[in-house]
């Protein structure tokens, strides 16, 4: 093997340890996934037998998975939005380094780095019903206590809370470093012309921030359809099925229906729902 031939290879020998963990625990279950969503086997017999579509068939007319499904996309909706909204507004309080900022976004940053049971699980703790702090505090003031949990409003916008306090400190870090990259000559030229601070926020900064924006949208959708375990701990999908989202369902229909074959069926739909999203947010992109 020649000089030439050698140092082509190194690039190659350099992403081969990771594309080999991606391959082994990425691509091959999901191949085996979407083969296992063909049959209709189970966890003791393995793949049984072929029957084609009919797990999507059966998903069209499953009140349970369409629920959950349309569960899901509200959440995801409703997440996403707030995320991207509020670490914007976030990052440009605190884009200046001092050290209040500094102690401000630790602050922001750390239920990122929770786990998302202990999220729920503190989440759970302050407006539980009857035991949460909220609802004692409310008492003592002479007010009435709260269903949080057992309302299917309240319940809806607490996961939608909580979710969201849990993810903001991530992307208020990412808008941080894409307001940094943006050249403060641009904002003083702006200034001297006359630009008012809301004319400089929509000329300058929202438009330089379109890939940082982007970003943050892909991955906070990517994150919210993912949502599973603080769901679980705070509200268990309840009351009814008002907040059962997709992972949900398909972790019941695998584990608690016995229904693996079922399950990957969903996991097929979720995934090709997320890609016609993310294709979707792409193409935007690349046009603005």
């Amino acid at each position: 093997m020649n000089y030439r031939t050698r140092k082509g290879l190194v690039p190659y020998l350099f992403v081969a340890p990771n594309t080999l963990i991606f391959s082994l625990f990425v691509l091959l279950p999901m191949i085996y996934g979407l083969g296992f969503s063909l049959f209709d086997g189970n966890f003791t017999t393995g793949l049984g037998n072929f029957v084609g579509l009919q797990n999507y068939q059966e998903l069209l007319q499953d009140g349970a998975f369409l629920r959950a499904l349309l569960n899901t996309l509200w959440y995801v909706g409703a997440v996403v939005v707030m995320v991207v909204v509020l670490s914007l507004a976030l990052a440009l309080m605190l884009k200046e380094t001092t050290l209040a900022s500094s102690i401000a976004r630790v602050g922001f940053y750390l239920p990122v780095i929770l786990s998302p049971v202990v999220v729920g699980v503190a989440w759970r703790w302050m407006f539980g019903t009857e035991l949460g702090i909220i609802n004692a505090l409310l008492t003592m003031t002479g007010g009435s206590p709260i269903p949080w949990l057992t309302d299917v409003t309240w319940a809806r916008v607490l996961v939608t809370l909580a979710s969201v306090w849990s993810m903001t400190g991530f992307y208020m870090v990412l808008f941080i470093g894409g307001l940094n990259t943006i050249p403060t000559d641009m904002y003083e030229a702006a200034e001297v012309d006359g630009a008012s601070p809301a004319q400089r926020f929509w000329k300058i900064t929202v438009p330089l921030l379109v890939p940082t924006t982007m970003l943050v949208t892909i991955l906070a959708t990517i994150n919210a359809f993912k949502a599973f375990e603080i769901i679980l701990v705070l509200t268990s999908g309840g009351p009814g099925d008002s907040t059962k989202l997709l992972v949900q369902n398909i972790y019941q229909s695998a584990f608690e229906g016995g229904n693996p074959s079922y399950a990957s069926a969903q996991s097929v739909v979720l995934f090709a729902v997320l890609m016609l999203l993310t294709f979707v947010q792409t193409r935007i992109a690349r046009e603005d």
